[in-house]
């Protein structure tokens, strides 16, 4: 695969997943009474860190399964 088209193909997973941050964030966000910075801080971990793990999680996946489905296919 050509580098130029890795490097697309990972910004659009990037901004697709930062679509879907953003649009908890705010919808969270909406929800909260009154603003915490505590509470802020430890759900833009957790939702950072999901974000990163997600991706991560599918690429080590595909990766440990890539030998076996390459023996049926072309």
């Amino acid at each position: 695969m050509k580098r130029s088209v890795f490097i697309f193909e990972l910004f659009v997973l990037a901004i697709g997943l930062s679509m879907d941050a953003f649009a908890v964030s705010i919808c969270k966000g909406l929800q909260m009474r009154k603003f915490n910075w505590k509470q802020a801080l430890w759900l833009g971990i957790f939702f950072g860190g999901f974000q990163a793990f997600m991706p991560l999680t599918g690429w080590l996946l595909g990766a440990l399964f890539a030998k076996r489905i390459m023996r049926y296919s072309h």
